[in-house]
């Protein structure tokens, strides 16, 4: 009777240390997992910030690249009428011929950087 008492007792504080250690094991997991989570939390708003970083530059450089075409556009209107009334037309269809690439290239430039606007509006959008 003595030893099955004994055994019994053991048994029990064998599967309490046994169950001690899981619960331990369990709580430093789930303590892992939360700190893994709030680093990735602080990752991603650091990502948004950098995104809303790029945005407000790429939109500093869109105003000033849309200022430039506008002014580039009355250049071009200019040479064009210039080179078919002014004595020197020869000289007023070559710089027009100079100016034109020079505001196709603006115009592409403007495109790219309100297309990428355009992503990191959708990449915001979507992380918020």
């Amino acid at each position: 009777m003595k030893k099955t008492i004994f055994f019994l007792v053991g048994i029990m504080m064998v599967s309490s240390i046994g169950f001690s250690a899981k619960k331990q094991s369990i709580e430093s997991s789930i303590d892992s997992i939360d700190n893994q989570y709030e680093e990735l939390l602080k990752k991603e708003e650091a990502q948004k910030e950098s995104y809303r970083s790029q945005k407000a530059q790429l939109e500093a450089e869109l105003e000033k690249l849309k200022v430039q075409q506008s002014d580039k556009e009355k250049v071009v209107e200019k040479l064009r009428v210039d080179s078919e009334v002014r004595w020197h037309r020869e000289k007023y269809k070559k710089i027009l011929k100079y100016n034109e690439p020079i505001l196709k290239n603006l115009n592409k430039n403007i495109a790219e950087k309100e297309q990428k606007i355009a992503e990191l509006d959708t990449l915001l959008s979507v992380m918020n």
